[in-house]
């Protein structure tokens, strides 16, 4: 019999809102789409929601899934909360019982690790492609706010060696673009410099975006908690904006940012075990 999965306070996304869906068929056995009100075997949540909502349901196992900073959303920041309510807790950290299961790969329509095809080659390969595309652009920014102001500190700084075009809400100054991924990579892919910093700082937090910054072909000005996927990315490929000097020495030496392959040795592993882990979890659990 299928295994039947209903959602609750998750994504209304179609970039990922059904990723873990795709992930269980693909892994486990198949699934079917039920209501969350309709006794599920496995409810899947997220932080965009009251967690009552979430006592209230009546299913098998429950997984919580989060792609945000939980900071910013009690009471989910409760760990000893999240472990009386889920049975398995999926997001960036790999600390405290969490299972490590990162945003940015549910990004991609990759659902185990084939050394043949794979998301550290389709990445590598756009990043191939796009490093080809006329750099018309200096930089380019792409974001929807500044809450904390961090973007703003950056660009500030950026913008005393060149121009920055900004195509989304946050700065705009030029046509907007699409919301999807695709829109995003094709505008960046004519810029040198893409900055990407995360909106604040969390244990294992690494998004889409210095991924997408790769697929178009640039060098990344980043931001975060700590060095992004540090077993995975090669660390010369972008700039870690810790000041005013990181940010001077990447735009003076853009070589030094443009050789090499983007994924260390230890990548493919790494990538791979990130899915077995989760797939393993899940398998126990249902």
């Amino acid at each position: 019999m299928p295994i039947r999965i209903a959602y609750i306070n998750f994504w209304v996304d179609p970039k990922n809102d059904g990723y873990l869906t795709q992930f269980i068929s693909e892994n486990i056995g198949p699934v079917e789409l039920v209501r969350f009100n309709e006794n599920p075997d496995l409810l899947i949540a997220s932080c965009f929601g009251d967690i009552n909502r979430v006592l209230n349901t009546r299913a098998k196992k429950k997984i919580f899934y989060y792609g945000e900073n939980l900071t910013n959303y009690p009471p989910y920041n409760d760990d000893q909360l999240l472990y009386e309510t889920f049975d398995l807790v999926v997001g960036f950290k790999s600390s405290n019982g969490h299972v490590r299961f990162p945003l940015w790969l549910i990004y991609y329509p990759y659902y185990n690790y084939k050394a043949d095809d794979n998301v550290l080659k389709y990445v590598q390969n756009e990043y191939d492609r796009n490093m080809q595309t006329d750099k018309t652009i200096f930089a380019t920014h792409v974001a929807r706010h500044d809450r904390n102001g961090l973007r703003s500190l950056i660009c500030d700084e950026v913008q005393k060696y060149g121009n920055i075009m900004y195509p989304g809400a946050f700065r705009n100054n030029t046509n907007r673009i699409g919301l999807s991924s695709k829109d995003k990579i094709d505008y960046i892919s004519h810029s040198t410099f893409n900055i990407c910093p995360e909106n604040s700082g969390f244990e294992g937090y690494c998004t889409e975006k210095i991924f997408q910054a790769f697929e178009g072909g640039t060098i990344p000005l980043y931001w975060g908690v700590d060095s992004p996927e540090p077993g995975i990315i090669h660390m010369n490929k972008y700039c870690f904006c810790r000041g005013v000097d990181t940010i001077k020495h990447a735009i003076t030496h853009p070589d030094e940012y443009t050789k090499g392959a983007l994924f260390t040795n230890d990548a493919p592993k790494i990538v791979s075990d990130l899915y077995q882990n989760l797939i393993e979890h899940i398998r126990v659990l249902i």
